[in-house]
């Protein structure tokens, strides 16, 4: 079984994130762990008008995962998706690996800032900086 890595946007319901924010998260994420995917990357994206009604919701939350998972899970995947009461529509796109690290790096640091070491030497590896990293060179 080949694991593969994987962007899932989930429509959520946006009252139900508003009145209980960690449970709804745990709906989707819970959904993950049971498939067998390990969850790499997540947050709320956007929350916003939709342009037509889904189910009755004139409005909500799309939520975004960066997973690896095995590709044989994608239809259980699809399955409990359309079965969970917080999720009302779900696309997910395999990526490879270049894509992957950076919508990773993306949602794990999108203020531009380094947050972990790991990330800053891969930064560095790339001869990258961070919007608003100084470079401070020495003066003899």
């Amino acid at each position: 079984m080949t694991e593969y890595m994987y962007e899932g946007m989930f429509l959520i319901d946006s009252n139900r994130y508003a009145s209980d924010p960690d449970g709804t998260q745990q709906a989707v994420l819970g959904m993950l762990e049971r498939v067998g995917a390990s969850v790499v990357a997540s947050r709320p994206w956007q929350e916003g008008k939709l342009c037509y009604p889904i189910e009755g919701h004139r409005k909500g939350l799309y939520y975004l995962a960066c997973f690896k998972m095995d590709g044989s899970s994608m239809n259980e995947l699809t399955r409990l998706s359309k079965l969970n009461e917080v999720v009302l529509r779900q696309l997910v796109l395999r990526h490879p690996k270049v894509i992957f690290d950076a919508m990773v790096d993306a949602l794990t640091s999108h203020d531009g800032a380094i947050h972990s070491p790991e990330q800053k030497a891969d930064r560095e590896a790339r001869g990258e900086r961070a919007p608003g990293e100084e470079v401070v060179e020495e003066t003899r």
